[in-house]
């Protein structure tokens, strides 16, 4: 009978052990707010028995808020003391200067970009554009801004470049043409080298001769039709209703039409203008100088002098008597 006592005794006393071992015992511990991690010597680890101590440490590109902060943890029965350690982004700084560029910065800290942006005129060497910020600094190298460069401009049919070609040239750098002789450069005479690696704008024409003139509301009255070869002239007068501005003689020469071609402007359009200057509904008098005055009527011609060269008068709006041009016109004082 002792015996099966002490048997007894002995198997409940194993099995309170057995239940303490289960009960005295932590799982892997976690602090995911604090951005840290396990040491790599407690990762294997699937649980910790009573009294066990592991060490955490700061995750990749992140550092410690306080370095004075204990980096251990206990497991006392089956709970973890509190855990002092707590660990903040790194940051980059802020990144070196772009000589003829800059960087558009989405942030410094670690996981950051930032975007390398050349000035106008200048492109990247190479193809580096993003860098990132890690746990070391800012990764790749300082990018580097060169200035655009273009290729030889082209040649034009009947002309040449002003000056000796260089085999390239730099943003801003500009060439000029000009056509042989007897031939009318038409369009630009200077081109630039622009911000996309070419010259701007289209090279110029060289025509024996000049362009046919495009004056909307005018026709061809003296001289002969297109093609127009150098010393052909050509004489226009303006459609009904509209004025023209501008010589209607006009003579192609070798640096193209001599003086340039007239305009027709809508004469309605010059009569709107006139009168937005008009006070009152008397009659008024234009100077070839602008100039108008109010006289009381038409009856009587002015007495006293006060202006020169009148070359009409208008007495009121759709009515106008052309007149000889006078030296002085006077009214009665």
């Amino acid at each position: 009978m002792g015996c099966k006592v002490l048997w007894l005794n002995v198997a409940l006393l194993s099995f309170l052990m057995i239940c303490e071992h289960v009960r005295a015992q932590c799982t892997p511990p976690s602090f995911p707010s604090r951005n840290v991690v396990m040491s790599e010597s407690s990762l294997s680890a699937q649980s910790f028995p009573d009294g066990s101590t592991v060490t955490f440490e700061c995750d990749t590109g992140y550092k410690s808020v306080n370095s004075r902060a204990s980096k251990y943890v206990t497991c006392e029965g089956n709970q973890w003391t509190s855990l002092e350690l707590e660990c903040t982004k790194k940051t980059c700084g802020s990144p070196p200067d772009i000589i003829n560029g800059r960087y558009e910065i989405e942030g410094i800290l670690f996981g950051d970009k930032i975007t390398a942006v050349c000035d106008t005129g200048y492109m990247l060497d190479g193809q580096i554009k993003y860098r990132w910020c890690r746990e070391g600094g800012w990764d790749g190298r300082h990018p580097v801004c060169e200035v655009v460069k273009c290729n030889a401009p082209p040649a034009i049919v009947n002309g040449q470049l002003g000056d000796q070609p260089w085999d390239s040239y730099e943003y801003l750098q500009v060439v000029t043409y000009k056509c042989n002789s007897g031939f009318s450069l038409i369009g630009s005479s200077a081109l630039h080298c622009s911000e996309d690696g070419t010259f701007k704008p289209d090279p110029p024409k060289c025509l024996d001769g000049c362009p046919k003139p495009e004056i909307p509301h005018a026709y061809r009255i003296g001289g002969k039709p297109p093609p127009y070869k150098l010393s052909n002239l050509i004489d226009y007068k303006c459609d009904t209703g509209y004025t023209m501005k501008g010589e209607s003689h006009i003579v192609c020469t070798e640096n193209g039409w001599n003086p340039k071609p007239p305009e027709c402007i809508a004469t309605d359009a010059i009569d709107d203008k006139d009168d937005t200057d008009r006070t009152s509904s008397s009659s008024k008098c234009l100077f070839k100088f602008s100039f108008y005055f109010t006289i009381p009527s038409v009856e009587h011609l002015p007495t006293k002098s006060i202006g020169q060269n009148m070359k009409r008068c208008r007495l009121e709006r759709g009515r106008e008597w052309e007149r000889e041009s006078y030296n002085t016109l006077t009214y009665m004082g």
